[in-house]
C-alpha cells in the first residue's frame, strides 16, 4: 500500500503528464495545426483504452509497474509503450512472481543499454487461457549486446519460456510466456 506522500507525487506526475498533453493540444490549435490536435487526442484515447484494460487484467502490481514505468521512478534509460492483443481474463498467473521477473528484465535492459539514445521497448500483451504472452520489441541502442543476450538465454523457470527471436546493437524481439502459476 502507497503511503499518503507516494500519493501525491504520483498524482504530481498525473498532472504534470496531462497539462503537457493540453499544452501540446492548445499550441496546435492555436497554429491552426487541428489535425495534430485531434491526432494527440486520439493518442491520449487509445492510451487511455490501454491502460482500462491493464488496470482490469487482476494483476495490480504488474499494471502498477507498466503504469508508472515512464515517469521515472525506477531510473531506467527507456520508454515503454504497451497494447493488448485480447481482452480474455488472466488467471492462474502469480503478479508478484511475474513483477518480479518483469523488474528484472528491466533492470537487465537498462544495464545494457546507451543512455544518451531514445530507447523505447513497445510490450504487445496477450492473456491466454492458463498463460500470459508478453512480445517486446526493442528499439534503441544497446552498448552491452552481450550481457543481455547471456541473461536472456540463460534465464531457467518452469513457468517462465523465453524465445529470444531477433537481437542486434539496436533492436531485439522476444516474446516471453508466463504459464499459470498458482
Amino acid at each position: 500500500m502507497i503511503d499518503k506522500e507516494e500519493t501525491l507525487t504520483l498524482l504530481q506526475h498525473a498532472r504534470h503528464d496531462w497539462l503537457n498533453r493540453i499544452q501540446l493540444i492548445k499550441g496546435y490549435l492555436a497554429l491552426g495545426k487541428v489535425d495534430q490536435a485531434e491526432r494527440v487526442i486520439e493518442e491520449i484515447v487509445l492510451e487511455s483504452q490501454q491502460e482500462t484494460k491493464l488496470t482490469k487484467l487482476g494483476l495490480p502490481e504488474f499494471a502498477t509497474l507498466l503504469l508508472l514505468h515512464n515517469w521515472g521512478g525506477e531510473g531506467h534509460a527507456f520508454q515503454i509503450e504497451y497494447e493488448f492483443i485480447n481482452d480474455l481474463p488472466v488467471h492462474f498467473i502469480n503478479d508478484l512472481k511475474l513483477t518480479s521477473w518483469m523488474k528484472s528484465f528491466f533492470q537487465t535492459i537498462s544495464d545494457a543499454l546507451h543512455p544518451l539514445y531514445g530507447n523505447r521497448l513497445y510490450v504487445s500483451i496477450k492473456p491466454l487461457e492458463k498463460s500470459l504472452s508478453l512480445h517486446f520489441d526493442f528499439d534503441g541502442k544497446l552498448k552491452d549486446l552481450r550481457s543481455f543476450e547471456q541473461w536472456v538465454l540463460n534465464y531457467e523457470d518452469e513457468q517462465i519460456h523465453i524465445n529470444l527471436e531477433e537481437v542486434s546493437e539496436t533492436n531485439f524481439i522476444c516474446e516471453v510466456i508466463f504459464d499459470g502459476m498458482e
